[in-house]
């Protein structure tokens, strides 16, 4: 009986140390987002890139759709919700592709929708 109470409390123990290694990063969910995201969906292309200073097809593109009633740029939004960016990087939407797995894991996609969901209310 004592061996089984142990084992239990190993396995719990080992349990909630996995699942706190594994919780959602907000630091790591703004540098995948910059290496993956930030491209397209950015406020200005960085000097660096190509046509830097320019607006970015991710933002430009949302600037139109939305007309100004909700923030172009990802970051500044406060109204997205965990299941809308699940479904938007993995499946595309119109101009936007898919993302896949071996591009953006779905731990770092947890640490993404932790980072742009960071002000939400």
């Amino acid at each position: 009986m004592r061996k089984a109470i142990i084992t239990a409390g190993l396995a719990l123990l080992a349990t909630t140390v996995g699942l706190a290694q594994n919780a959602p990063s907000r630091d790591n969910g703004k540098v995948v987002y910059d290496k993956w995201c930030l491209p397209c969906h950015g406020a200005v292309a960085p000097a660096e890139m190509p046509f830097g200073g320019y607006g970015l097809p991710g933002t430009s593109a949302l600037r139109i759709k939305y007309r100004g009633e909700i923030p172009a740029v990802l970051e500044d939004r406060t109204d997205l919700v965990p299941a809308f960016i699940r479904t938007v990087v993995r499946g595309g939407l119109f101009g936007m592709p898919m993302t896949r797995r071996t591009e953006i894991s779905d731990a770092e996609l947890d640490d993404i929708i932790t980072y742009l969901t960071r002000n939400n209310n």
